[in-house]
């Protein structure tokens, strides 16, 4: 393609620079002001989730703008119909943070369950949407030996191999975690998809939300915590997110900024699906990377840990993303949404487990670590 291309990208999509040819026009924007006047030149638009992309948003599709692509897995953001109606291709980076996001829950319950005192292995964990994430959660869970049910009648359909649970059998679980995309229509509408009578009819040790705010109807999750009806709460996006909710936070065991599929990995993937899909799209070729591995080694002696739940606040920054959201809650309640967005955007993001190099002794006193995919420090390079 002889024309010089204009891609207009979101400026915290990662590293997007690297992966993109050096002869376009790369425009970057800071999506806390929507669109630029940049877009009415663009062929094509690189988004993230914090950016809808719909008919209020983008009212006047420019006539030359035929790809949009979003560096997430989800897709509810978009307005994809729409876009199909003026000939706009778009792609999304699915699977992109499966493992981050199962790493997140992982830990998340080993936490929980060092402070409530108890044994995952006794429990039954129900993963609600079994896609690329929810696999991987099943995965991680089953080798920390935690019994999981996986419930996703969609896939049934598509997906001669796989049988999903019953409805009965996913809420006879003791936790439940979600892996859905958001859906409003078709045959299983996820919105509220936990809601009032299947919380009024079931008990539950946890929910967990690290998929898409509104599958859980937060209202009703906050009146079954104080019916007894459900335990705990761990939660990572929200309902009328980054305006979250300063009760739901308030309830929750653990909250977090939507940021469970944050790694420098799950980050890069992002950039680089979605960066394929656009030269695939307009045929030309991706520019050649060098292969630059990160990493991170932790040499801090085990005696300064004494719990597996220690070391993990060490190694992930789950507590520290709930401490800086507590400091929004306390400081800048009604900026709420604002600082959301910026402390997702500009926290560091963190390498994950298998990037992560740990000594012999860690593994010795810590058998989860292997099951969480920890590295031993001398394969690393």
């Amino acid at each position: 393609m002889s024309l010089m291309l204009n891609i207009l990208a979101d400026q915290h999509l990662y590293n997007i620079q690297s992966y993109l040819p050096e002869n376009i026009n790369l425009q970057l924007f800071d999506p806390v002001h929507g669109f630029p006047p940049e877009i009415s030149t663009a062929h094509g638009l690189l988004v993230r989730t914090v950016i809808p992309v719909n008919k209020e948003t983008l009212p006047d599709i420019p006539n030359q703008l035929s790809f949009v692509g979003s560096g997430s897995a989800g897709t509810d953001h978009v307005d994809i119909p729409y876009l199909n109606k003026h000939d706009v291709t778009f792609a999304n980076a699915e699977g992109c943070n499966a493992r981050s996001v199962a790493e997140y829950v992982g830990t998340a319950l080993l936490l929980w369950a060092e402070n409530r005192q108890k044994d995952l292995t006794t429990l039954t964990v129900g993963v609600i949407g079994v896609g690329n994430v929810g696999s991987e959660v099943i995965q991680l869970l089953e080798r920390l030996g935690i019994t999981t049910i996986g419930y996703d009648p969609p896939r049934e359909l598509r997906d001669d191999d796989y049988i999903s649970a019953t409805l009965d059998e996913v809420l006879a679980s003791d936790i439940l975690t979600f892996h859905t995309p958001l859906t409003q229509k078709g045959t299983y509408p996820t919105y509220h998809w936990l809601d009032f009578e299947k919380l009024s009819q079931h008990t539950f040790e946890i929910i967990i939300n690290s998929a898409r705010g509104g599958i859980i109807d937060e209202k009703a999750m906050l009146d079954s915590k104080t019916e007894n009806q459900v335990g705990d709460i761990i939660i990572d996006v929200w309902e009328d997110e980054p305006n979250f909710s300063l009760e739901t936070a308030k309830q929750a065991f653990l909250k977090t900024p939507h940021i469970a599929g944050y790694s420098v990995q799950a980050k890069s993937n992002a950039s680089k699906f979605v960066v394929d899909d656009l030269l695939a799209h307009f045929n030309l070729e991706a520019p050649k990377q060098q292969n630059q591995q990160s990493s991170h080694t932790l040499n801090q002696k085990i005696t300064n840990f004494d719990t597996i739940g220690e070391l993990l606040k060490k190694l992930h920054p789950i507590k520290k993303y709930e401490k800086n959201l507590e400091k929004i809650i306390q400081k800048a309640p009604n900026q709420r949404g604002i600082k959301f967005n910026e402390l997702r955007a500009e926290f560091p993001l963190r390498e994950e487990f298998s990037n992560t190099y740990l000594p012999a002794a860690y593994f010795d006193r810590f058998p989860q670590l292997d099951a969480l995919g920890f590295s031993l420090l001398r394969d690393a390079k």
